[in-house]
């Protein structure tokens, strides 16, 4: 895929959805730190296939549901 496509989420919109959970909390719930969550929302990190896949079952979403690419 081109460079000018980009890995975007909808894990902020999701922790709200979900009663507001904390991104330490989605951290301890699919085993990474809170900062991974942080610099997988903010786009700085793009998870590994068993993450993205741990974080949609955490919400009961596709993984498209959560993540998806975006041309810049």
């Amino acid at each position: 895929m081109a460079d000018n496509y980009k890995l975007e989420n909808n894990l902020r919109k999701l922790r709200f959805e979900h009663d507001e959970i904390s991104q330490q909390e989605l951290a301890n719930a699919v085993g990474v730190t809170r900062l991974t969550i942080h610099s997988i929302e903010t786009g700085k990190f793009n998870p590994s296939v068993a993450l993205a896949l741990k974080i949609a079952g955490f919400f009961e979403k596709s993984v498209e549901e959560v993540f998806y690419i975006k041309k810049e």
